[in-house]
């Protein structure tokens, strides 16, 4: 006997209810898909920076913190080479007469000009009026003076004060003037000068 293979058919109804049940199966999946990703479902050390937006990189970046403590200080360096200098000096011994109210050059030295120079000029001076006596002595830089001070001599005619005056120069013909009140006279006149690499200012 042979069978025969019958084909069933379904329905209009049948054939409803297999595609809503496909329809089920697929809106279940897109629900899934798009279920929102918590942090607990996230391993840790697992999101890198390049995995977030340039926008969420910018707002991490936090405000700048306070400044920090000064660090220690560090060692000293080694010392430096020398810079190049030269000394001139002018010295005359013998006491020389400086007439009331005359300026009167005691001592003079000539720098080469164009240099920067710091210049020391001193003398002893005595009276010899026999009355007290105001000496006004100036440091001078060809004709531009820029060095002065002052000295009383008492009425004794002795040499009784020396004036030292110091100052920067950029050469000439340096000259250390005198002019008392009364009669004077000065004695172990000498100018000083060391060349130096720069004048601050």
């Amino acid at each position: 006997m042979k069978k025969h293979l019958t084909r069933r058919h379904f329905g209009s109804g049948a054939k409803l209810a297999l595609a809503m049940m496909v329809m089920a199966l697929i809106a279940a999946g897109t629900a899934t898909a798009a279920r929102l990703i918590t942090s607990a479902k996230i391993k840790n050390g697992t999101i890198q920076l390049r995995d977030v937006s340039k926008k969420a990189r910018t707002a991490l970046k936090g405000r700048t913190g306070p400044r920090g403590l000064q660090g220690p200080q560090g060692a000293q360096g080694s010392q430096g080479p020398i810079g190049p200098s030269k000394g001139f000096i002018a010295r005359q011994a013998a006491a020389t007469p400086t007439p009331a109210g005359t300026d009167t050059v005691v001592v003079q030295l000539f720098l080469p000009p164009g240099r920067n120079y710091i210049v020391t000029a001193a003398t002893e001076l005595g009276n010899t009026s026999g009355a007290a006596n105001l000496v006004n002595c100036t440091l001078v830089q060809n004709d531009s003076p820029f060095g002065a001070g002052s000295t009383n001599l008492p009425a004794s005619n002795v040499f009784a004060q020396t004036i030292t005056l110091t100052g920067a120069t950029t050469g000439g013909n340096i000259k250390l003037s005198c002019n008392p009140g009364a009669g004077a006279q000065g004695r172990n006149r000498v100018i000083t000068a060391i060349e130096v690499g720069a004048l601050a200012p």
